[in-house]
């Protein structure tokens, strides 16, 4: 039963390894979709003011019309970046996007990937600054990155560990708005978790010695 129990814990550690929100397109069919005719279907996407995947919850902190959500370009759009791979999300303009554990868990952040939302040359590039909230106290770390109009990859520091909640704004102009893709999340095993596992092993240890003895 002890062997079964260790197991089980294993697992459960074991499947906190790192998600990839990655807006697929099965995913990405629980948002609401505009059917706009040509030519306006050029700007077509699913929108929505919460989107979940992989046990992770993305939240606007505007909402209630298409402008203000967050938003999923279809694939082939015109007039927005096409996604590194099918699609990749953005947010109204001045809202904030905040990434928390659906189950309200500790979470790290590895990295995620940015570009210029808009295609026409006269979007700018830009920055964006990530704020994360450290689980059970009132700390809150910060890092700033800068997009072009090209798909790139950005890691977080080390301070990007055991969060609560992972924060940002999609700022205030249209030229230099930017899609975001690819974020790499590992939810944090509960302390109890870990203290299961470490008192089973060394119970483990000590049936073995004894069976030797």
């Amino acid at each position: 039963m002890l062997r079964a129990a260790l197991a089980a814990t294993l697992l459960s550690i074991g499947s906190a390894q790192a998600a990839v929100i990655e807006f697929d397109g099965t995913s990405v069919g629980q948002l609401n979709h505009t059917n706009l005719p040509w030519p306006l279907s050029l700007v077509n996407v699913h929108h929505g003011q919460d989107y979940v995947e992989d046990g992770f919850l993305l939240s606007s902190s505007l909402g209630g019309t298409f402008l203000h959500t967050l938003f999923v370009p279809d694939a082939g759009n015109a007039v927005y970046r096409p996604a590194a791979d099918s699609y990749a999300m953005a947010a109204s303009t001045g809202a904030t996007t905040t990434l928390t554990a659906v189950d309200n868990g500790a979470f790290n952040v590895a990295s995620i990937d940015l570009a210029r939302l808009l295609t026409s040359n006269l979007a700018s590039n830009g920055s964006v600054t990530f704020y994360g909230a450290k689980a059970g106290s009132t700390t809150v770390v910060q890092q700033t990155f800068s997009y072009t109009g090209s798909w790139s990859t950005f890691n977080f520091n080390s301070n990007f560990s055991n969060l609560s909640s992972l924060a940002w704004n999609q700022g205030g102009l249209f030229g230099s708005r930017y899609e975001f893709d690819n974020i790499t999340v590992t939810a944090v095993p509960e302390p109890q978790t870990v203290a299961m596992l470490l008192a089973g092993l060394g119970l483990l240890g000590w049936v073995r010695r004894r069976k030797q003895a």
